[in-house]
């Protein structure tokens, strides 16, 4: 009897996992089946004339599963534009966190009479935060100097016999990327890097329209501030097709020159141009403030110098601090150079004790390097994208979402990341109701570069990262809905 069971239970247990094996082949087999049906879809889309003479590559792996689910010239390097982003602001989290505070200090160094005179200097001593400006204080720009002001006021002080003094320190004066186009530098998207910024280190110039046609442009200017000189050469004009006109900044100086013509029924333009030297940019401003609040300021506004002394002998008076997770939100659902390039150098900072773009260069490496990539698989010019010397695979850009989705600190970058048809370079992409909110991903585009990586939610419970990077193109717009016909067939597919 014994003997019978025995038997029983070998047939019993055999037939278990010949059927256990049986439904494992089978569900292999219909996941091959499943993966070649999307690739033949894909290689469907990808056959659109508009991609002729295109250099392209694809990445999409299914998170869940850890496979790859279609590739084309997936370890092939191209140049990525604002992709870059995403491997710049991963590394933030990876090395700092998204509770690190830039801290912005105003201190004090001298002696304080009993009628409130500073016999000293007052000392802006920076950390490379790219937030003093209006963007986190309802879109009020001088929000920070002037709470600056009431902190000085507060601690009693009217008169301040020294000099308004920036230190920038924290940061090399390299203020632009060397491999930046030079036709492009006073463009707000290649706003300078420094120490210590102030509204994106640009000038905002809105030009108004007027009904007296042949007069110079009103020019609405903020912040209102004798740091740089605008020659207004641009016109009213009744003929509309005549509208047309172009800002420049004079390399190394703060010389604005505006020239064209504004049509008299046009609506209000508005305008962003970088300023040199944005220390000085912001000291300036400051002491401006300073003055119209009834503080005398008897020296100048000055970068800091090798013999200024380092200690600030009264202290902190006041201190202005953001976040790392305020910075990377920026970065990426705004796609800022200016804020990739800042993060780029607090990278330097912090991790290699130097604050320049060489330094932050290598801490990109160190990242990459723990994902697994040799140095000679990749090129990294700047920390935004700009560049067009930066070149990555897809298959790196999908290995590095694919660790940040389980980094403790990755949903911080997948919140940073545009939704489609919500928020971003995505806001008015995948707009309906079916693939709106379906795709966070990281845009990018510069001249015959798109680049479009990041996730996809399934219904299933899955999770796709994707990297799209295309070069070489000439219609933008028949290449970003290639793009988005990808994603759309991902949805679908997955649904």
């Amino acid at each position: 009897m014994d003997c019978l069971k025995f038997v029983f239970k070998i047939c019993y247990t055999t037939v278990l996992l010949f059927i256990s094996a049986a439904f494992f082949l089978i569900s292999l087999e219909a996941n091959t089946t499943d993966t070649n049906n999307l690739s033949k879809h894909l290689l469907v889309l990808l056959k659109n004339p508009s991609l002729k003479n295109v250099s392209y590559g694809i990445s999409i792996v299914s998170i869940k599963e850890n496979t790859p689910v279609f590739n084309h010239r997936s370890d092939d390097l191209f140049c990525v534009a604002s992709n870059m982003k995403l491997l710049t602001t991963a590394a933030a989290l990876e090395y700092l966190g998204p509770d690190f505070e830039y801290k912005t200090s105003v201190e004090a160094r001298g002696t304080i009479t009993a009628l409130g005179e500073l016999n000293g200097d007052i000392i802006i001593k920076g950390s490379g935060d790219p937030n003093l400006s209006g963007r986190f204080y309802d879109g009020n720009i001088l929000a920070v100097p002037e709470a600056w002001t009431n902190a000085i006021k507060n601690r009693g002080i009217h008169k301040i016999t020294g000099d308004i003094i920036a230190d920038d320190s924290i940061f090399d004066r390299l203020y632009t990327n060397p491999n930046w186009a030079e036709n492009q530098l006073s463009k707000w998207y290649c706003a300078q890097s420094c120490g210590l910024s102030f509204n994106d280190n640009c000038v905002d110039i809105t030009l108004a329209p007027d009904k007296k046609p042949g007069g110079a442009v009103t020019l609405l200017i903020v912040p209102d501030t004798s740091y740089f000189t605008i020659f207004n050469n641009c016109f009213y004009t009744t003929n509309k097709k005549e509208h047309a006109y172009s800002i420049y900044r004079k390399p190394g100086t703060n010389q604005i020159f505006i020239k064209g013509k504004f049509w008299v029924n046009a609506s209000p333009e508005k305008q962003w141009v970088n300023v040199h030297n944005p220390a000085l940019y912001l000291a300036t401003v400051f002491k401006e403030v300073l003055e119209k609040n009834g503080i005398v300021v008897c020296g100048n506004a000055r970068l800091i110098s090798e013999s200024d002394a380092v200690n600030s002998d009264l202290g902190k008076i006041t201190q202005t601090t953001s976040t790392m997770e305020q910075t990377i939100l920026v970065t990426n659902k705004r796609s800022q150079n200016f804020y990739a390039e800042q993060i780029l150098k607090t990278l330097g900072a912090q991790i290699n004790g130097k604050g320049c773009l060489n330094s932050g260069i290598e801490v990109l490496h160190n990242f990459l390097s723990k994902l697994g990539f040799h140095s000679d698989e990749y090129q990294i010019e700047d920390g935004s994208g700009l560049s067009k010397g930066n070149r990555l695979s897809p298959r790196i850009i999908t290995s590095l979402l694919i660790y940040m989705n389980k980094h403790p600190y990755g949903k911080v970058l997948y919140d940073s990341l545009p939704v489609s048809g919500t928020d971003g370079g995505l806001r008015h992409r995948m707009i309906s109701p079916q693939y709106n909110s379906r795709v966070r991903a990281k845009t990018g585009y510069i001249a015959k570069t798109s680049a479009l990586s990041g996730y996809i939610d399934t219904s299933n419970g899955d999770k796709l990262a994707f990297s799209i990077l295309m070069n070489n193109f000439k219609n933008l717009s028949a290449i970003r809905k290639v793009q988005d016909d990808i994603c759309r067939v991902l949805v679908d597919f997955y649904n």
